[in-house]
C-alpha cells in the first residue's frame, strides 16, 4: 500500500508540475483577428511608461542592501525593458500581419519582427501564437521572463496589450491601449 502511495503522489506531483508550463500556443490566427493598420496609444485607458530613472534609483538604493550581485541580476532588467519592448513607451505603431507573422513598426523607428512559433531573438527564445485570451508572445532569456498577451476589443477597433516581465525578483507589469486608426 505504501509503494502505491508513493506513485500516486509521485504522478500527481509530476500532473502538478507539467501544469506549470506554458499554455500551448496555436499557430494560426483564429478568424477575424486582424492587427493590421495604424494605431495609436489611448492614454486615458493605458498605463504610463515605466519610468527608466526611477527604476535606476531603485537598483542604486538596491546595490547597498542587496550586494554586487544582486546588482548586477536587477540591471539585467532595467537595461532592456523598453529597448526589448518598445511597447511600453510607445505613442504609435503599425502593425503588418500575415498568416506566418507580423512586423511592427513603432514612432520611435524600431522595428520588430515577430514569427508564429517559436524562434531565437537575440537573447531570448520567443514563443508566439494564439490563446483564448488573444495573440501571446511569450519570451524566456537567462534570467527573465517576459509575456505579451494582445487582446482585440470594440469590434477589432481597440488593441489592449499587457506586458509583465520578470528577472531576478522584479516584477514589472503595464497594460497599453492603442486605437486603429487606419486599417482593416
Amino acid at each position: 500500500m505504501e509503494r502505491i502511495s508513493g506513485w500516486v503522489l509521485g504522478g500527481a506531483w509530476l500532473l502538478a508540475l507539467s501544469g506549470c508550463g506554458s499554455v500551448p500556443l496555436e499557430p494560426e490566427a483564429p478568424t477575424g483577428f486582424d492587427l493590421n493598420g495604424h494605431w495609436v496609444i489611448n492614454r486615458a485607458l493605458s498605463d504610463p511608461p515605466p519610468n527608466e530613472r526611477r527604476l535606476q534609483n531603485e537598483a542604486d538604493r538596491a546595490l547597498l542592501e542587496m550586494g554586487r550581485m544582486g546588482q548586477r541580476r536587477r540591471m539585467g532588467m532595467l537595461a532592456f525593458v523598453t529597448a526589448d519592448f518598445p511597447v511600453l513607451a510607445s505613442r504609435s505603431m503599425i502593425i503588418e500581419q500575415d498568416p506566418k507573422s507580423m512586423g511592427i513598426r513603432y514612432e520611435s523607428g524600431a522595428y520588430r519582427d515577430v514569427s508564429w512559433g517559436q524562434r531565437q531573438r537575440g537573447l531570448w527564445e520567443v514563443n508566439a501564437g494564439w490563446t483564448e485570451d488573444g495573440l501571446v508572445i511569450a519570451s524566456r532569456a537567462e534570467d527573465a521572463r517576459a509575456t505579451e498577451t494582445m487582446r482585440l476589443r470594440q469590434g477589432g477597433r481597440q488593441l489592449a496589450i499587457t506586458i509583465e516581465i520578470k528577472s531576478a525578483g522584479d516584477a514589472l507589469s503595464v497594460l497599453r491601449v492603442f486605437d486603429r486608426v487606419s486599417g482593416r
